[in-house]
């Protein structure tokens, strides 16, 4: 009996630790799933949404593009 209580001890912290975490990530995979289903949209519709902060950025030169 003592041995099977010595398991559950041992099996038991990492299992709650496991539920915990995927619990807690659960909300972010959710929203990693629907930014990738957004982007897969704009990808096949090729409509890409600029943001503001990057209109701008044509007029100086990257690293990325050639001179």
């Amino acid at each position: 009996m003592s041995e099977l209580l010595n398991i559950a001890a041992n099996v038991g912290f990492p299992m709650a630790v496991a539920a915990y975490l995927l619990i807690r990530i659960e909300g972010q995979l959710k929203e990693l799933t629907a930014a990738i289903h957004s982007l897969r949209e704009a990808v096949l519709t090729g409509i890409y949404p600029v943001p503001v902060s990057e209109s701008h950025r044509e007029e100086s030169p990257s690293f990325y593009t050639p001179a």
